[in-house]
């Protein structure tokens, strides 16, 4: 189960995931201010990576505005990912949809039915419980033999009568800090969104930073480049693991599930240690 036979047993959200940030935000064009990976999708489900963060804007995946970077339509990647499930039928896969256009999930699931991918799809069996956390998440060898392998959550708009297999992602997640800004002597771990101090099953560890331009009251963020990322050392196993334990002082002994990097193969195969470290595998 995900590369693992001690996973098997475990629930979904007792597990930890590789995940990039911006995943489609990879060249060409080099050199773009918002580029926040170098690997395609196809190069980083190869190397290991298991979920994936994106910005959804006009069914394209793009950040705001398709002009600076447009890495097509959502049902190509959808494609790219469906293939490699079908070679790999014992990986389960995350997908966390940031909906900056405000889709509603019948606009979106055309997109998952043409590439065939919601086949795959997780379907909860429970429903939203008022305190926002404690659901019976299967385990991945459940997951595995239902070939529920693919879990959606969208940030807004989610409505499961309409699509059942796109789920609210603040029903089931929180998410540590994300505007950290370079250079970050100790990254946070606080529970930045949603900002209610209910604590969700599901914790997305947000472990890269950006360039902050200040113009008046303005902030104008941009994602840090390669070289940064290698000159500061943010995704070696020592910067991973100091962030860790920080974590273990606000979650004690909850497992972090979404370990997302920029750049994550700047500084080799630590993203994927550290996942194997959180796992105990």
């Amino acid at each position: 189960c995900n590369g693992h036979v001690e996973l098997c047993d475990r629930a979904y959200n007792e597990v930890s995931f590789a995940c990039t940030h911006n995943s489609y935000a990879y060249p060409p064009p080099k050199g773009l201010p918002v580029l926040n990976q170098d690997k395609t999708i196809s190069e980083q489900l190869s190397d290991g990576v298991r979920a994936f963060i994106n910005l959804l804007n006009s069914v394209h995946l793009c950040h705001t505005s398709c002009a600076l970077i447009d890495k097509g339509k959502l049902v190509d990647t959808l494609k790219v990912i469906k293939e490699f499930m079908d070679a790999n039928p014992r990986e389960v896969i995350t997908l966390i949809i940031e909906n900056v256009s405000g889709f509603a999930p019948k606009d979106l699931s055309p997109s998952f039915e043409e590439s065939e991918i919601d086949k795959y799809a997780f379907k909860p069996e429970f429903k939203p419980n008022k305190e926002h956390n404690g659901y019976a998440w299967p385990t991945l060898e459940s997951m595995i033999d239902k070939d529920e392998r693919l879990v959606v959550f969208i940030d807004d708009k989610a409505n499961t009568n309409e699509v059942a297999y796109i789920l609210p992602e603040w029903e089931y997640i929180v998410e540590i800090p994300y505007a950290n800004v370079n250079p970050v002597e100790k990254f946070p771990c606080n529970q930045d969104r949603p900002r209610d101090s209910i604590p969700r099953d599901l914790i997305v560890m947000n472990h890269f930073a950006y360039n902050r331009l200040t113009i008046g009251k303005e902030n104008i963020d941009t994602p840090i480049t390669a070289y940064q990322v290698k000159k500061h050392g943010y995704n070696s196993i020592d910067s991973l693991n100091a962030h860790w334990e920080t974590c273990k002082g606000v979650w004690d002994k909850r497992v972090l599930n979404f370990i997302t990097l920029d750049y994550y193969d700047v500084g080799g195969d630590d993203l994927f240690k550290f996942v194997n470290q959180v796992n105990g595998v």
